[in-house]
């Protein structure tokens, strides 16, 4: 083998190392909890897309009806309200999303947050 054959391979093999050490592995995708507004709900894991979250969105009609369903939202949804019809009725939505896997278990509870801050305000002494 000649020199220049020699630098040749040896600049191949050290391009072929240096790509497979800068390649990066793909960002792992997270699995959610999915299931429709139907009740009741029986979650099912599903893995989501690229640039997903799992979520929790809840939905209230003008007649103070409470729909919810879980699934993978687009981050950029997150923050955002949304609009649902189901059954024929308009419906607001709020969604509540995280970033772990099976996270979307249940909606953050909003009643024993309520509870506490009234005993706290109320002296201990819980009104109701």
């Amino acid at each position: 083998m000649g020199t220049s054959s020699a630098v040749l391979c040896i600049l191949f093999f050290c391009g072929a190392l240096g790509k497979g050490l800068t390649t990066l592995p793909a960002p792992r995708r997270l699995h959610c909890y999915t299931c429709s507004f139907a009740k009741p709900c029986y979650p099912v894991p599903t893995e989501c897309g690229d640039d997903e979250a799992c979520g929790i969105s809840i939905g209230t009609s003008e007649q103070s009806e409470v729909i919810q369903r879980k699934g993978c939202l687009p981050r950029a949804q997150c923050p955002l309200p949304g609009h649902a019809t189901y059954w024929s009725r308009s419906y607001a939505l709020r969604h509540h999303c995280c970033d772990q896997d099976l996270c979307n278990v249940a909606p953050r509870p909003l009643v024993p947050t309520l509870l506490l801050t009234a005993s706290f305000t109320f002296g201990g002494h819980l009104l109701l």
